[in-house]
């Protein structure tokens, strides 16, 4: 190998994992540059150059899993540069139709003087004599083509057509295009560029000052006081004058252009001051954000996701979204919802009974990118990787998990862009990331245009996902319904698999506005169909991590290992029989004090491993050591399980000491958790799993004759009698009522039913034979079988 070739394996980090064209690469201890792909085969070509009197090595064709698997492989040159297109055909497609019409009328003369004919002309037609290059020398035909020009009525030079030719040669169609149409007009219009300058000088010294921003006349005033002190020399020549005297109508005119009004002038003048947040002029500053292949740039961020949800002790909870989205695609690629905290301790200022995103939440959307996402049963045939426009057959080959995955592409992170939040700068993320040869990088403070794609993505989130639900809760408090808590609602895992659903369906099968072929500038793309065109450009390779690399991805611990074991948040692990004995002590890390490096799962803590350092090679160094009160656990629980169960269990006076017994109050809120919301009623209906009552059931009223009562016997009950005398001899005092002139006798005669009839014979068989009598209910005539005393 060469002295380059050495130098350039040097400076290829170990982790790289891709392969491009044009790639060198160390393979059965020789150099090979990757010349083109086709499916899972490489390509290669000998690098290294061969001695005069040596036989050259024939060019190779072999599968690229052979090719990485191998024991020497290396890359040793990674230089990719971007390929750029001068043709613009974008842009030219973007000006109007006639100076289109006019750049392409240029090209056909340009053409015909460098490419010895007309376009659309056969081959095997001779050249006119005036621009055959075996008669006539470049500048002869400048000088031909620019008198056919003015002889056909359009004047031009030999020069002119020199600057045509060359002005294609350089940047093809838009060359010929007149520059004078791209300018573009600048904020402050004809006005001279001094005068815009003093306007925010004057209002930065006031800001600086401490003054009170006045009218706008008073700034013009100024600004004219201003001109006249400084420029006096200038305003002399009518010519440099032109620009710096204006009148006041096109001061106001620039002031509206500037966004200054009399209200916001500081306000405007310490944006202006800060600037914009890209700018060359800022130390530090870089470009907007842009990768030229999936990978090269991965955005990760976490925000709440206005959704309410049930919680699996049943209560109604709020929830935060992560995502992991690539910027050259588009595609999402991780995704994790986990539940709000909910509380906090009275006094001590620390959460209770909940959580928000993690460290290891975020290591967990970092790994979803390294593997295919499975299809769950029960999706539509449209969620299936088989059938989209993603490159399925060719991914498949290369590699054998995308059989039944869903629609979305694998990309593993070249880049990780975080911001400061105490999940993303955490010890445990960055060792996963530097494990897998992913580099972190952190945004920078205020400065949104570092990390703009994650945030719009979650804004699109809401608006196309959130917003849909039942629980959807708004971002604003004003506008968020009253009735939100009693609607249908989801659970995490059931809104987990909702939101990957949506991301297959909707988000990756979405033509998006950034997605943009150079072939076809026009054409919007999906973020699978800008995948399947730029997959290519730096090739797949598995990334299956195996049994030991998802271990070196979980948090770690570093412990004391004792003859009692280790303790990891109040748990003791150990194994019987002394096996733990060869790691009692210290383990040699002086940085570490001698503690041993221990990584477990927060969802699966019944188990934790222990990396052992000193063991010998080719030897397992993980030792997995077990929860030693696991057995009392029957159900899955997890680390925050066992959190709130400690806290009852210390809010009931037990100890910190007493695992057991924290291992049994653990069990027991498991056991709880699992049978739901009850009501205080034996007799109620349960609650609805996903309805969730807005307030405690009241208990029931005590019935007073549930004890001491007797059996009833209809025939036992006599009814109770009825009145013995008319309703109207009840009243006996003969005063009349309140402003009325009639008795109450009269009064109680002139109510329907209580008077008796009127006068006229009875009809045979008529009821009311035996009227009732005057002033009585109707019942209290005789043998209306009222008479309780004569049954």
């Amino acid at each position: 190998m060469t002295a380059a070739l050495r130098h350039a394996a040097a400076a290829v980090p170990a982790a790289a994992d891709t392969i491009a064209l044009g790639d060198t690469i160390r393979f059965r201890g020789a150099a090979w540059v990757v010349t083109a792909f086709h499916g899972p085969r490489l390509f290669l070509d000998v690098a290294e150059p061969v001695e005069p009197e040596e036989q050259p090595a024939e060019p190779l064709i072999i599968l690229q899993t052979a090719v990485t698997s191998a024991p020497d492989f290396a890359v040793l040159n990674r230089a990719a540069p971007r390929s750029t297109l001068p043709g613009r055909i974008g842009e030219f497609h973007a000006l109007p139709r006639d100076v289109r019409r006019t750049a392409e009328k240029w090209e056909r003369h340009v053409k015909e003087v460098l490419h010895q004919q007309a376009p659309n002309v056969p081959a095997t037609t001779a050249p006119k004599p005036a621009f055959d290059p075996k008669l006539r020398t470049l500048r002869q035909r400048y000088r031909a083509k620019a008198d056919q020009l003015t002889q056909a009525g359009t004047a031009v030079s030999a020069a002119t057509v020199e600057r045509k030719c060359a002005a294609w040669r350089k940047e093809g169609l838009m060359g010929l295009v007149d520059k004078r149409l791209l300018r573009t007009a600048t904020s402050h219009g004809r006005v001279d560029g001094k005068v815009v300058d003093i306007v925010w000088e004057i209002l930065d010294d006031e800001r600086a000052r401490g003054l009170s921003p006045g009218t706008l006349s008073r700034l013009i005033d100024r600004v004219e006081q201003t001109i006249r002190a400084r420029y006096a020399h200038l305003l002399l020549d009518p010519k440099t004058a032109r620009g710096l005297v204006n009148s006041p109508a096109t001061f106001y005119r620039l002031l509206e252009r500037l966004g200054i009004t009399a209200e916001n002038a500081h306000g405007a003048a310490a944006r202006h001051a800060a600037g914009p947040a890209i700018s060359p002029a800022r130390p530090g500053a870089r470009r907007a954000t842009w990768a030229r292949w999936p990978g090269e740039l991965v955005q990760i961020d976490t925000t709440g996701l206005d959704v309410l949800v049930l919680g699996d002790d049943g209560r109604v909870i709020s929830v935060e979204l992560t995502i992991a989205i690539c910027v050259a695609t588009r595609s999402i690629v991780g995704s994790l919802i986990v539940p709000k905290r909910v509380g906090r301790t009275a006094g001590t200022g620390r959460w209770l009974a909940g959580r928000a995103t993690r460290s290891f939440d975020t290591m967990q959307v970092v790994a979803q990118t390294t593997a295919p996402l499975p299809a769950r049963p029960g999706w539509a045939p449209e969620t299936f990787m088989e059938g989209s426009d993603l490159p399925f057959e060719e991914l498949l080959a290369a590699d054998p998990r995308f059989a039944g995955a869903a629609a979305r592409p694998v990309i593993k992170p070249e880049t990780l862009v975080v911001d400061h939040g105490s999940p993303f700068v955490s010890e445990d993320l960055t060792r996963a990331c530097h494990s897998l040869g992913i580099e972190v990088r952190e945004a920078r403070l205020r400065t949104a245009a570092d990390k703009a794609i994650v945030e719009r993505a979650m804004r699109a989130v809401k608006t196309g996902f959130s917003q849909y639900l039942a629980s959807y809760t708004h971002h604003r408090l004003d506008l968020r319904g009253k009735r939100v808590r009693k609607q249908p609602l989801w659970t995490i895992p059931e809104l987990q698999e909702l939101f990957e659903q949506w991301v297959v369906l909707h988000w990756q099968q979405t033509p998006h506005g950034a997605l943009r072929s150079p072939f076809t500038p026009g054409l919007r793309l999906t973020p699978n169909q800008m995948y399947a065109a730029l997959v290519s450009l730096r090739g797949y390779r598995s990334t299956a991590l195996a049994e030991q690399e998802n271990r070196k991805l979980l948090p770690a611990v570093w412990v004391r290992v004792s003859r009692k074991g280790f303790q990891i948040n109040n748990r003791t692990y150990n194994l019987g029989r002394g096996k733990l004995d060869a790691c009692r002590g210290s383990s040699g890390i002086t940085a570490q004090q001698g503690r041993w490096e221990v990584h477990y799962s927060p969802d699966h803590p019944e188990v934790a491993w222990l990396f052992n350092h000193r063991a010998e090679p080719g030897t397992d160094p993980w030792i997995e050591v077990p929860f030693i009160h696991r057995r009392l656990l029957s159900d899955r629980w997890t680390e925050d399980a066992w959190a709130q169960a400690l806290h009852l269990h210390l809010a009931g006076g037990g100890s910190r000491r007493d695992e057991a017994a924290i291992t049994r109050a653990t069990a027991q809120l498991l056991r709880t958790a699992a049978a739901g919301p009850q009501s205080s009623t034996p007799a109620s209906r349960p609650a609805p799993r996903t309805a969730v009552p807005s307030r405690p059931a009241l208990p029931a009223p005590a019935e007073p004759y549930d004890d001491d009562m007797p059996p009833l016997d209809p025939d036992s009950v006599r009814p109770f009698r009825s009145l013995d005398r008319p309703a109207g001899d009840l009243f006996d005092t003969s005063e009349p009522a309140r402003g009325a002139e009639q008795t109450l006798e009269d009064f109680l005669a002139s109510l329907p039913g209580l008077h008796p009839p009127g006068p006229g014979p009875a009809a045979p068989g008529d009821d009311n034979s035996n009227p009732a009598p005057p002033g009585g209910l109707p019942s209290d005539a005789p043998g209306s079988g009222r008479q309780g005393d004569e049954q």
